[in-house]
């Protein structure tokens, strides 16, 4: 298990060289005074029609418009994410190559990977929080459980019966839940699915009961009939769905405060230039509220983040790593190499 303090201090470290450019920017001056002079790689960590992927190929263009150079979209898709971070860590720090990732392989599989090829702290560097989006706790549509406090109850009430559909250990839907579980007290029993279409399908089909999962599917599905969302997992209620209650707004005492999201954001290989770093950060602070960005991301379910620096996006990882390694600590959620 990772040892948080010590991710901490790596990554006040991390801001710290960044901040004062360090050795590599020493190194290359010439680099970052004529950076970009060639076309730049996105290395997106997940297949087409991910959400990550949709981020990237919405910023790309544009970024490319605003750069004067080619910004080629690669994707680099497997292991949950570990193979395109790890090719992003390895890439050569001189700004030809960046990377758009989901927080998972950023801060959920470290929290329960005992080994992973790259180290997020130290090989990678934030560059922008791009977008977020929270997820949906969904059920049949003809489900005798109506509301999150239903659930509760009923799972209390026949414990080990209930089950909910799981991406597998260290995913976002997976954890979600567990850190649902231990806020209220809900008995839920795992079924681990390779993807989120068989667990859908099994959702529909009444072979697992509950499930939480992106926009992207639960807003198709309840549009559909098929499903019926009894919570969102972030403080305010989704425009997609308005009339889907928070978690918090269940009632049950342990949700109160009950925020959780997921996130895509874009890095760059440690090393590179500060230069360069702050001139990506600059440009994409002018992409992503766009209106036509907004509007693309909404579409997919997500909101558009507030523009941010990389020291700000940096705080943002730090607080969301120490808060999975907490969960994966205290419930032994460990993930076998």
């Amino acid at each position: 298990m990772n040892d948080f303090p010590s991710c901490r201090r790596a990554w006040v470290r991390g801001l710290g060289a960044l901040a004062l450019g360090g050795l590599a920017l020493a190194a290359l001056p010439a680099a970052a005074d004529t950076w970009p002079s060639k076309p730049i790689r996105l290395i997106v960590s997940f297949p087409p029609g991910n959400t990550a992927d949709l981020v990237a190929r919405e910023i790309g263009p544009l970024l490319s418009q605003r750069l004067g150079q080619p910004v080629v979209v690669d994707n680099r898709a497997g292991a949950g994410g570990i193979i395109g971070v790890d090719a992003l860590a390895k890439a050569a720090p001189d700004g030809y190559t960046l990377g758009v990732s989901s927080l998972s392989p950023i801060t959920i599989l470290p929290a329960v990977r005992k080994k992973l090829p790259y180290d997020p702290v130290k090989q990678i560097v934030p560059v922008t929080l791009a977008a977020r989006g929270p997820l949906f706790l969904m059920v049949r549509k003809d489900s005798p459980i109506n509301s999150v406090a239903d659930l509760v109850a009923q799972s209390r009430a026949n414990p080990g019966r209930l089950t909910y559909g799981s991406l597998g250990p260290g995913t976002v839907s997976q954890m979600t839940t567990e850190l649902f579980k231990a806020a209220s007290g809900a008995n839920l029993v795992e079924v681990n699915y390779k993807g989120s279409a068989q667990a859908m399908t099994d959702l529909i089909g009444g072979h697992i009961h509950v499930m939480f999962d992106g926009p992207a599917t639960a807003v198709g599905q309840v549009a559909a009939g098929t499903l019926k969302s009894l919570g969102v997992t972030t403080l305010k209620r989704s425009v997609l769905l308005p009339d889907v209650p928070t978690l918090e707004e269940s009632g049950v005492p342990g949700l109160k405060g009950f925020d959780t999201f997921g996130w895509i954001g874009v890095f760059a290989p440690a090393g590179v230039p500060r230069e360069i770093v702050t001139r990506v950060q600059a440009e994409l602070a002018q992409i992503i509220p766009l209106p036509q960005v907004v509007q693309r991301l909404r579409t997919a379910g997500l909101d558009a983040a507030d523009p941010n620096t990389p020291a700000q996006f940096g705080s943002f990882i730090q607080n969301d790593l120490e808060r999975w390694t907490r969960l994966a600590t205290d419930l032994k959620i460990v993930v076998n190499d």
